[in-house]
């Protein structure tokens, strides 16, 4: 069975904001991308906390997990306006190059 890939709009270690959920107007970098789910983890975000119970000890034990995010619910973070936008991609000296929309600026 072949995993389907989704494209996304962000990479690692782009700045976003959070323009949905819980966090929204959360401004982090993003840590992990998983293209299989469509989702991304921020660098920043609480984590959420998941109670086990370990066969062994038969005891419960906490354990703190990343806090994932849909792509639909991020926007790429502009440093020198200051407000998120959504992206365009233009070849400039023949390579491909993402700028944001609402200010021209190329992504780097």
């Amino acid at each position: 069975m072949k995993k389907e890939y989704y494209a996304t709009h962000v990479k690692i270690g782009d700045k976003v904001k959070v323009i949905s959920g819980d966090q929204k107007g959360f401004v982090g970098t993003i840590l992990r991308v998983e293209k299989t789910r469509s989702v991304v983890a921020i660098d920043g975000l609480p984590y959420r906390a998941k109670v086990r119970k370990t066969p062994q000890k038969k005891e419960t034990e906490t354990v703190e997990l990343a806090t994932w995010i849909h792509l639909s619910n991020v926007m790429l973070w502009d440093k020198e306006t200051t407000q998120a936008s959504r992206i365009g991609y233009k070849t400039i000296e023949g390579q491909k190059k993402r700028y944001f929309r609402k200010s021209g600026n190329i992504l780097q």
